[in-house]
């Protein structure tokens, strides 16, 4: 697994650098699906539904997991496996733990994610690229530790993942609009 991305949500051009990742990494030939992971009852683990919401709010085709349906640990086989077949490129997004230096990072990887780590559980990886946020420090006691994140560091996060997500979307769509109609002009 790559590391593709890692930046602080309080990075200088953090949206710009995030999109045009997301531009030249996400593939243009498969069906894209965004698995938003994590519960909307604590405050660290809202950071895949809240931004989950937050793209479904923007017309984002394929997302499964909001606050209003979240994907978790009881579903998320299910979830997964009704999703997860060979023309789909899954996203899987979620919150993470970590030490005290990669807290507030946003990373994107090459390969799946391990959800429910932190917590000790035992679930598949899942997807094809993982974009996490590290919302507080791994220690003894991560439930708690979870709980008590930062609601506006998952709020930035949450919304600087979604805003760049839509606008590498548009910006993969519009330039293959523009090809396609260069392709048909008559030369």
């Amino acid at each position: 697994m790559s590391f593709l991305f890692a930046k602080h949500i309080e990075q200088k051009f953090l949206f710009g650098s995030l999109t045009k990742t997301l531009r030249t990494e996400l593939p243009a030939d498969m069906e894209l699906v965004f698995l938003c992971i994590g519960i909307d009852r604590s405050t660290g683990d809202c950071f895949g539904p809240m931004t989950g919401t937050l793209l479904s709010q923007m017309k984002v085709p394929n997302v499964v997991g909001t606050l209003e349906e979240p994907v978790h640990a009881k579903n998320l086989e299910a979830v997964h496996k009704n999703i997860n077949n060979k023309d789909t490129y899954i996203i899987a997004i979620d919150s993470s733990l970590g030490n005290l230096k990669n807290l507030g990072y946003i990373t994107v990887k090459n390969g799946p994610l391990l959800p429910g780590y932190a917590m000790y559980r035992s679930l598949p990886p899942v997807g094809n690229m993982s974009i996490t946020l590290n919302v507080n420090i791994n220690g003894i006691h991560n439930y708690l530790l979870l709980q008590n994140s930062s609601l506006n560091l998952v709020w930035k996060g949450a919304n600087v993942l979604a805003k760049s997500i839509a606008t590498a979307l548009y910006m993969k769509k519009k330039h293959r609009r523009n090809t396609c109609i260069t392709d048909k002009t008559p030369g």
